[in-house]
């Protein structure tokens, strides 16, 4: 199960694989499993800390809560995504042995809730969430509308265009559609949407898979933002890189956006997100 640790400044963080960055391990003097249900306020579902550890100003880091909220975040999306799609509710969940990471909202070893309707398996608190009555969606289906993954990889529909002063290389062949036919055309054909979009010196990127109707995993998304943070890197390292790169993951999970890289390195990065965009394994 997730862990948190508690700090002598009365600061509680993430462990193991949420591990908070901005303390060491030998700081801690108390460390339990993070029970994000037990430490959630039942009626104004806010999250609290332990009351029997720490002083009366114990709370959580500021990168951490940010962490949770993150996970928060994906949890209820994933909730009202999969509202849409099918009738259950008020569904009931047994309990199994762990098989890893929520699938919903990406809390580490914590998977061991599994639902036979949904064929989920999800954390503690996403079981929980989805038993909300609060939580709905305006006309709620009759019948289960989900569709069958593929099984094979989908290639997505790529796009490259410049814009302002930038010109195409006169060996690189123009788009036989436009811009607005090939997003257009991801959707109509469910298949995943790269864009390289170079604008001169400096090229952004954008990864969409809301046309196949799934979103990342959060094992996807990890993966993202480990490209997105080596991107980073490189730039930052780079005296010839002038500007700052901006990086976001939709909050539903389906929409990827890199900016400002060097051309060359925004198409290696398309390339890159193309592959983990291609892969069903990716989806949910």
């Amino acid at each position: 199960m997730a862990e948190m640790g508690l700090t002598p400044t009365d600061r509680w963080h993430l462990l193991g694989k949420h591990a908070c960055h901005h303390v060491d391990s030998a700081d801690f003097v108390e460390t339990r499993e993070f029970n994000e249900t037990a430490l959630t306020h039942p009626e104004w579902g806010t999250l609290g800390v332990p009351s029997d550890a720490g002083g009366p100003d114990a709370r959580w880091c500021r990168h951490c809560e940010q962490t949770i909220d993150d996970m928060q975040s994906r949890r209820y999306n994933a909730v009202v995504d999969l509202k849409a799609l099918v009738p259950y509710r008020d569904v009931s969940w047994r309990m199994v042995d762990c098989e890893g990471d929520c699938s919903w909202c990406g809390k580490a070893d914590s998977a061991t809730q599994y639902n036979e309707d949904l064929d989920e398996t999800v954390c503690p608190a996403c079981a929980q969430q989805y038993n909300d009555p609060w939580i709905e969606v305006e006309n709620p289906p009759e019948t289960d509308r989900r569709r069958e993954k593929p099984t094979d990889e989908v290639d997505p529909i790529r796009y490259t265009y410049y814009t302002g002063n930038a010109e195409r290389p006169p060996d690189e062949p123009s788009p036989s559609e436009s811009l607005k036919r090939a997003r257009q055309r991801a959707a109509d054909e469910r298949r995943p949407y790269v864009e390289v979009k170079i604008k001169g010196k400096y090229a952004d990127v954008i990864c969409d898979i809301a046309g196949t109707g799934y979103r990342f995993t959060p094992a996807a998304i990890e993966q993202i933002e480990s490209l997105q943070a080596d991107q980073k890197d490189t730039t930052d390292a780079d005296p010839d890189h002038k500007s700052y790169v901006m990086t976001d993951i939709g909050p539903r999970g389906t929409h990827v956006q890199t900016t400002t890289l060097f051309p060359e390195d925004a198409r290696r990065h398309a390339d890159d997100l193309a592959a983990i965009a291609a892969d069903p394994a990716n989806w949910q």
